[in-house]
């Protein structure tokens, strides 16, 4: 006989019943994810490029997959909370190409503005993505705020010196003349738009355009932690993209199987023919970590086998996380279980050896990786403070966008 049940707001559990020994399975545990919401804002898609809820919902499918995962606390953007304070948000406008300003933009408490829209991008360019700018006037407190929205990593005066990331938006433009497929499960005729869009989106969280990313690159390699980490050493890149024939292991989402070794979503051209259906890999998301997001993807603790004598599970893994499988008698301490590993961007799996007689409660148990000192690490440390009085100053930041190809014939 199964039936549901709960123990003090962990997790729901199954249970098999019989007259041998008791067991149960806990859900898994892991730090609350999905803080930030990525708001699609399509005013400026004057050309009607996402005319039908299909395509809006595949937009939006992306946007969420990102702000699902991400752990940050950002800060409203309000210049009616500073003394003296204004500024213009400054994109690139989708339909146009012109830096497109918006004065007085408020930006609520985690919330990060993607303006979308198309045009026609020349040659093989698929798409165009990036972090907004801004011009703004105020105090040193207003440019903290708008660089770094709470986190004194991303608001450094000097962009060298910055340890983290954090933007209040910016623009995604996809190429209007070509033929798209906006299934978000399934491949077809055209070029496959989730995979584009999910790339786009990379490069407005700041792969290939964030100063972190830039503090990072040395000899024509990304020397992120995670990222060689999940690579086995320094993946090539530049300042815009992986470089090379990289893969890695896609992260399971939009109906693709986790754990599929596939090139790397963050390379300068799409190299999707079609037969396949790339997503974010794990190489993908490893560098958001390394460039200053909190990253959480959740995972599901699934049982393999579960009776009174065995109990097997897996569960999908990422290379920045550590997974520990912990056994329980009680509910009230975990002193059994797997050993802790650190996830490798597959399916991982643990069966116990010795299940206890009576009953047993499993949980996963999901933690950082403690990396290793980044690049970063050596920028982190405490600067003194300037004994300048602050003044009234007038900044401007310029957008920075990336084109992407496509390489596939379509």
């Amino acid at each position: 006989m199964h039936s549901p049940c709960s123990s003090q707001g962990i997790g729901q559990c199954g249970r098999v019943r019989k007259f041998t020994p008791l067991l149960a399975l806990l859900a898994s545990i892991s730090p609350a994810f999905g803080q930030i919401e990525i708001r699609i804002d399509y005013t400026y898609d004057t050309s009607n490029f996402f005319n039908t809820q299909e395509k809006r919902d595949a937009m939006e499918a992306v946007a969420k997959f990102y702000g699902d995962m991400i752990n940050d606390s950002l800060l409203r953007i309000d210049p009616a909370d500073f003394s003296q304070a204004s500024w213009s948000a400054r994109f690139t406008n989708p339909s146009t190409g012109s830096t497109q300003p918006i004065p007085g933009l408020i930006v609520p408490e985690n919330v990060i503005i993607v303006y979308v829209g198309a045009r026609n991008l020349g040659g093989s360019v698929v798409g165009q993505g990036g972090p907004g700018g801004y011009s703004a006037s105020g105090f040193t407190p207003w440019f903290e705020r708008i660089d770094g929205r709470g986190s004194p990593g991303a608001a450094t005066e000097e962009a060298a010196d910055r340890t983290d990331f954090a933007t209040w938006g910016g623009s995604i433009t996809f190429d209007s003349p070509r033929t798209w497929n906006f299934s978000q499960s399934s491949n077809a005729s055209g070029t496959e738009f989730v995979p584009v869009a999910l790339h786009e989106m990379g490069h407005v969280l700041g792969i290939g355009t964030a100063t972190t990313w830039d503090n990072q690159l040395s000899g024509g390699t990304f020397t992120g932690p995670a990222a060689v980490q999940s690579f086995g050493s320094a993946p090539t890149a530049d300042g815009g993209h992986f470089t090379g024939s990289l893969s890695s292991e896609l992260f399971g989402s939009f109906s693709v199987t986790h754990g599929s070794t596939r090139p790397v979503m963050m390379l300068p051209g799409s190299l999707d023919t079609g037969s396949n259906f790339d997503v974010a890999t794990d190489l993908d998301l490893a560098a958001l970590v390394d460039i200053g997001w909190q990253l959480n993807p959740g995972t599901t603790l699934s049982t393999t086998a579960l009776s009174p004598s065995g109990a097997s599970f897996n569960w999908n893994s990422v290379s920045f996380k550590n997974y520990e499988v912990e056994r329980s008698t009680d509910l009230q301490s975990f002193p059994g279980g797997s050993p802790a590993s650190d996830g490798n961007g597959g399916i991982q799996s643990w069966s116990d050896p010795s299940p206890p007689a009576g009953k047993a409660f499993y949980r996963l148990s999901v933690t950082d990786v403690a990396f290793p000192s980044s690049p970063l690490a050596a920028l982190a440390s405490p600067r003194a403070l300037s004994a300048e009085p602050d003044v009234f100053r007038t900044v401007q930041v310029a957008p920075r966008v990336v084109n992407c190809q496509s390489y596939a014939s379509e």
